[in-house]
């Protein structure tokens, strides 16, 4: 393990410690095996010890081990966005174990001053970038502060997009990026107001600047966000009521704005600054929608464009030979029925169509897949996961490759 995830892991270790809990309850080592029945000891039972502060901590997350077969290759491999190109004329299969989305994440609360509350959160993965197969790397996920107050609230930190209202229910940690869901996490700096229209009813509005995540596709040695010299404004105006069941609808409309810039590079060297500018927006329309107690209906549909690191337009966003931004639309749709208290059952769809225009021969052209998954409870902490999907990629002036990817999954939360 590099030292910077040594790091990292003492770090959230050292949090959870110094930070304490109100009351977080630790358990003592386990007693070792007893003696022989002529020489037993009577030991006494493990001790709950509590380590107090004056913030009260949360400690959340889950163990989860995912095997995955894929007859054909996909990019991402522990994970599935899209199809990749045949090799030599043949598909080229795979089988996957992993353990990189274990997560682990701690809720901070402290004591409210008058009506002001404040919290926070941090939560990381093993998702980072680098490592091996069997020594990942910690992934920040979320780091914030809230401070709320009657109705207000400001959020400082990374945190989901703004503009995300729906999350897909899905075994394949992908979430439908590249296939139909946009956005994923960012540093941002959101403002966010209720208001209450009846006790069952009320309307959410968010606004946040957050941070231009780029590439460097003029070679200049800058991210072509941060190179635009301002943040990327993201919006969220939901209604949430009780519609037809006791759980909340969501009715959304939501986007971004932003932009990346590009310098003139020749030779490695920028003799122009800040020549090109390329647009990067959405408009989103989303809903979640419980029919009845078991049964839900969510998803999205989207329009925009230079969408790369949103996971739209199957991850290209500028082309750089047509001095284009690349145009996309797409969505996605699932039914969610929770059968029994420890049985849910989904199926989905998602698409992402990039504008054909926009590309060259050869370049990702549409993503599709089918997805249909299994969640059964087999003990109050541990979950059993199965799930079938059917990815086809097309590519513009080339052959279209499709991949159906098997996925088991064993998840231990606490």
């Amino acid at each position: 393990m590099s030292k910077q995830s040594s790091a990292f892991i003492f770090t959230l270790v050292l949090c959870a410690a110094l930070i304490g809990a109100g009351p977080v309850l630790a358990q003592a080592p386990a007693a070792a095996p007893a003696a022989p029945a002529s020489t037993a000891v009577a030991l006494p039972a493990p001790a709950l010890v509590p380590v107090l502060s004056k913030f009260s901590l949360t400690i959340y997350g889950y163990v989860k081990l995912d095997a995955s077969y894929d007859t054909s290759r996909a990019s991402g491999g522990d994970l599935a966005f899209y199809v990749m190109p045949r090799e030599a004329g043949e598909k080229d299969d795979e089988f996957n174990f992993t353990a990189r989305e274990t997560r682990l994440g701690l809720e901070l609360k402290c004591p409210e001053y008058g009506d002001t509350r404040v919290s926070g959160k941090i939560e990381a993965d093993f998702y980072g970038k680098g490592g091996d197969a069997n020594t990942p790397v910690p992934r920040l996920r979320l780091g914030f502060v809230d401070i709320a107050n009657n109705g207000w609230l400001v959020r400082a930190g990374q945190d989901w997009e703004t503009f995300i209202t729906a999350i897909p229910k899905i075994d394949n940690f992908a979430y439908l990026a590249d296939a139909g869901a946009l956005g994923l996490r960012r540093p941002q700096l959101r403002v966010q107001k209720e208001f209450n229209i009846s006790d069952d009813s009320k309307v959410v509005a968010k606004v946040a600047a957050a941070r231009t995540i780029g590439q460097d596709l003029d070679g200049g040695g800058q991210d072509d966000g941060a190179d635009a010299s301002f943040p990327t404004a993201q919006y969220n105006l939901t209604y949430e009521s009780k519609l037809f069941a006791a759980k909340t609808a969501k009715i959304g409309v939501s986007g971004h704005f932003g932009r990346e810039t590009m310098d003139t590079v020749v030779d490695n060297q920028v003799v122009g600054s800040d020549d090109k500018d390329y647009d990067t927006w959405s408009v989103i329309g989303s809903v979640v929608l419980p029919v009845t107690e078991w049964a839900a209906v969510q998803g999205s549909i989207w329009k925009g464009e230079n969408l790369d690191t949103y996971y739209g337009g199957i991850g290209q966003g500028v082309n750089t030979k047509l001095d284009t931004s690349i145009g996309a639309i797409g969505g996605w749709g699932q039914l969610v029925f929770d059968v029994t208290k420890d049985l849910n059952w989904n199926i989905g769809y998602g698409i992402d169509d990039p504008e054909d225009e926009d590309l060259n021969d050869k370049d990702r052209s549409k993503n599709q897949i089918l997805f249909s998954s299994v969640y059964y409870k087999l003990l109050p902490p541990v979950t059993l996961i199965f799930e079938y999907s059917y990815m086809k990629t097309d590519y513009k002036a080339s052959d279209d490759e499709a991949d159906n990817r098997f996925q088991g999954s064993v998840m231990y939360t606490f």
